[in-house]
């Protein structure tokens, strides 16, 4: 592995969210793996490396767009991968600092709308960044796309909508989700924040139920994957409630409270339990990379999932693929057929999956050498 390019980021609240990403190191117990139920199908996958050079540090999220693969590394020299179909490394782009094209902690990519490019989010400057690899060293620093994301609470990752505007999720007291126009101001927030077993605040319960949310490859739907609640939650586009989806696992998070400089926040401790890690969509599939572990029980790998639970839009579960090794991140590859997945150890690597044949040009194509 790399080594790490940067110590932890100097910011209350990422660190206490760093906590919760990569774990602590409690004594060991015995591991308290949950048994995957009966499904229509079980299948089991193994993993192809596709790349697995030293420029990657720590990456924790992947999207593909026009026959290009981009990783957000937030510890590596370049916080920005692109990687060609075939697993090639074609640049590493970005580097650390808070000017144009620079990045503290890049949280969330997605392909732009003409798909040259991803959309970078950067948790601790809240900020979208235009990544264009075949562009980015040709235009100035200076003239780098940069939008500013203006909200009254932490964002941790949003979409774009159709047309103009994103939808973020974050804790926010005032609904589920945020929309913001197109220039990053906040608008409003809908939908409702899941009640807790005990009174907390609006932002406590946000940070317990708080997920990854991605968008369906139209835009016109969104998935908010639980971090540690065995359920999804569909939202239209401007962030509307459609329904939950409960995973073959139900539980919701442990919640109590503890008390900080800025007020009142989530405590966990070492029977918290992970839940959906990840989550990539098609247009008529949901995958979902569930963990099922509780930090005490796997102290060093509670934050990873073996297994994938994929559901059709209206929540039933179709199958479960299961990995053979622990990935943090996931992506689908419609065009080869196939789920890429972020390792970490015992080295940090892009896999591939192929999928079983459901059709499709190029369904059957393997990678060429």
């Amino acid at each position: 592995m790399s080594p790490l390019v940067k110590a932890p980021l100097g910011v209350a609240a990422l660190l206490g969210w760093m906590s919760f990403a990569f774990g602590s190191s409690p004594a060991p117990r015995p591991a308290d793996d949950l048994e995957e139920p009966a499904a229509p199908v079980l299948l089991d996958l193994k993993a192809e490396l596709l790349y697995g050079g030293d420029e990657l540090a720590m990456p924790t999220q992947i999207a593909v767009a026009n026959a290009r693969i981009a990783l957000v590394d937030g510890f590596a020299e370049r916080p920005v991968h692109i990687l060609d179909f075939k697993g090639h490394y074609v640049a590493g782009l970005g580097s650390n600092g808070e000017g144009p094209g620079e990045f503290e902690w890049p949280r969330a990519v997605e392909p732009s709308a003409d798909g040259e490019g991803f959309w970078v989010f950067d948790n601790v400057l809240s900020r979208l960044t235009l990544v264009e690899p075949d562009r980015w060293d040709v235009i100035p620093a200076s003239a780098r796309v940069t939008i500013p994301i203006r909200a009254p609470a932490m964002v941790m990752g949003l979409v774009r909508r159709p047309g103009e505007g994103y939808v973020a999720t974050g804790f926010f007291g005032e609904g589920r989700l945020a929309r913001f126009d197109g220039e990053g101001t906040y608008e409003e927030a809908s939908g409702s924040i899941p009640e807790s077993v005990i009174e907390a605040p609006a932002e406590v319960r946000q940070h317990a139920y708080r997920g990854t949310l991605k968008a369906d490859p139209a835009g016109e739907r969104l998935v908010l994957a639980n971090r540690h609640a065995g359920f999804l939650e569909v939202f239209t586009a401007d962030g509307e409630p459609l329904r939950r989806i409960t995973g073959p696992h139900e539980f919701e998070p442990p919640i109590s409270i503890k008390a900080g400089e800025n007020g009142p926040s989530f405590a966990s401790g070492d029977d918290l339990r992970f839940a959906y890690m990840d989550v990539a969509l098609t247009d008529d599939r949901i995958y979902a990379l569930f963990s099922g572990r509780t930090r005490g029980g796997h102290p060093d790998a509670a934050t990873y999932g073996r297994t994938v639970h994929v559901f059709d839009w209206h929540g039933e579960l179709l199958e479960v693929l299961s990995l053979d090794a622990d990935v943090m991140a996931i992506a689908l590859d419609e065009g080869w057929n196939r789920l890429l997945a972020v390792r970490h150890l015992p080295a940090p690597a892009l896999l591939s999956y192929p999928l079983p044949e459901r059709g499709g040009p190029d369904a059957n194509m393997r990678l060429a050498d």
